[in-house]
């Protein structure tokens, strides 16, 4: 699991990763400041939970990656079979080129 989130973190702009359960728990986490991880984990499941239920009243089917976008940063989501990977970027950081890092390392988490 730690591997998985290493290479995460290796992407250009992600500042730490982490995975979390569906009902907010910590699995595990790669951060250079693990201080606010717990608390920023559970807010992003209340995030995810939220987009899934915009989803469902939207009829946009299942959601596989959320994005969450603010001038200092931005945080990604996406969809594993254990819950959701979650990452901090930079607020250059290139959102498709880690898309698509998340969306292979979720494929990794089992």
């Amino acid at each position: 699991m730690q591997e998985v989130l290493e290479n995460v973190n290796r992407t250009k702009g992600v500042l730490a990763s982490a995975l979390v359960g569906e009902d907010g728990i910590l699995i595990a986490a790669e951060a250079s400041d693990p201080s606010q991880v717990e608390l920023v984990s559970a807010l992003a499941v209340s995030l995810a939970d939220a987009s899934v239920k915009l989803a469902e009243a939207c009829s946009a089917g299942a959601v596989a990656q959320v994005l969450l976008e603010g001038e200092n940063g931005k945080v990604l989501l996406q969809k594993t079979e254990l819950g959701w990977l979650i990452a901090l970027t930079a607020a250059a950081a290139n959102v498709g080129l880690i898309r698509v890092e998340m969306k292979l390392a979720s494929q990794r988490i089992a």
